[in-house]
């Protein structure tokens, strides 16, 4: 296998390649030790490197199969999606660092507008959101033109691709597996990577739900024995008890009398009248019982925890009132989805922007149109009064700010 990218044989570009992938037969099974590409091209002796687990896609699973990470990947993902992204070209005059937008009609800004044929940019960021939160990575293939300038964007499972080291480049390319099974590789001008940082790996990335996978586990078991503990279950909801006992008969009597008078909507919560010596008892929560809800409030927490969530935005609204949900939605967006915009800003700029071979490009999302961190009328009322009275704002300069001038 020799790593080649679209410009060295994968003919039509990754684009068609992507295209004409899906449904070859499956991958054959490989023996012996991975490999990577030796300087000529040709397999070698050390490795490829993937995510933290290898060839492991049950990250992936958490995703389907928990409802605490589903919801809080999702909430991410949507957000991450929302804001405007714009190319601006910075520049310095007399001093002072000037940007101006590019318009719609320049190829960066329409690459991250309409990434590919298929996706928008809304789909772009919510699949990078959604795979940087399962695996901790996420991968871009980039389609250049015959100038080298990108014109699609083909964001890659993480757990299908596999980095290839080099002891002076770092990283020597990229191969891809695809769901047929023929490895396809990239050169490093061919991928965008972005990873969240691994002290415990090299190359891979650190996927949020590695640490708190036990707590989620746990959950699950939870909600699996509670499920089975349910068809199974034969507690009865009310006891009866007398002094005397039941003769024969009695019991199937007593039990059709007591339907008769209390069973459907219409004798909801008509009072029961029982024989003399007997007393009713009700069938409550057991500890067991109490210590299954805990486990699943203990994976929210956690799942809350790791994501940097705020836990009434996973719908736990057992302490939520209408002013602390706005604290925590703004709390949210400040401590978590600005500065993950800004990661991702940061990516733009030194990876894929350069690419177009003008290097006073920058990317910035636009957060104006956030509710969340919008000013409210008192902050806003209590700023302008504040910069009346020290001087630095005229009445009539607040008064045009809000309107009235």
């Amino acid at each position: 296998m020799r790593l080649i990218g679209y410009r060295n044989g994968v003919g039509g570009g990754i684009g068609e390649w992507m295209r004409r992938y899906l449904g070859r037969g499956k991958r054959e099974s490989e023996s012996g030790p991975s490999s990577v590409l030796s300087r000529d091209g040709t397999i070698g002796p050390f490795g490829l490197y993937g995510g933290e687990d290898e060839s492991d896609d049950s990250y992936a699973d958490y995703f389907v199969k928990s409802v605490p990470v589903y919801a809080a990947i999702k909430l991410r993902a949507d957000a991450v999606a929302r804001p405007g992204l714009r190319v601006y070209r910075v520049s310095t005059v007399n001093g002072q660092s000037r940007r101006e937008w590019v318009g719609h009609d320049h190829p960066a800004q329409e690459l991250l507008d309409r990434v590919n044929p298929h996706w928008t940019g809304g789909d772009l960021w919510r699949a990078t959101e959604t795979y940087l939160n399962l695996w901790g990575e996420a991968y871009w293939a980039v389609e250049r033109d015959e100038s080298g300038a990108p014109f699609e964007l083909w964001p890659l499972r993480p757990d299908r691709v596999r980095i290839v080291p080099d002891e002076r480049e770092y990283i020597r390319g990229y191969v891809y597996t695809g769901p047929s099974g023929e490895p396809v590789g990239f050169a490093p001008d061919e991928m965008v990577r972005l990873r969240y940082f691994n002290p415990l790996h090299e190359y891979a990335g650190l996927s949020p739900i590695r640490p708190v996978r036990l707590s989620v586990d746990m959950g699950r078991d939870a909600l699996l024995g509670n499920r089975s503990g349910l068809e199974n279950d034969v507690t009865p909801g009310v006891l009866f008890e007398t002094e005397s006992g039941f003769a024969d008969g009695q019991i199937e009597a007593f039990y059709k009398n007591w339907a008769l008078k209390h069973e459907g909507p219409k004798n909801k919560l008509r009072p029961g009248v029982l024989a003399p010596g007997m007393k009713a008892s009700q069938v409550g929560f057991s500890p067991k019982d109490m210590e299954y809800l805990n486990t699943l409030r203990w994976t929210v927490e956690d799942v809350a925890r790791a994501f940097n969530v705020p836990k009434p935005l996973l719908h736990d609204l057992e302490r939520a009132t209408y002013a602390n949900i706005e604290t925590t939605r703004r709390m949210f967006w400040e401590t978590c989805i600005v500065p993950e915009l800004r990661f991702f800003e940061e990516a733009l700029r030194e990876r894929l922007l350069p690419m177009f071979g003008d290097t006073s490009l920058v990317a910035e999302f636009d957060t104006s149109n956030i509710e969340a961190l919008r000013e409210s009328e008192t902050e806003r009322a209590r700023r302008i009064s504040m910069y009346v009275s020290a001087g630095v704002m005229t009445v009539e300069e607040a008064r045009a700010e809000v309107g009235l001038g």
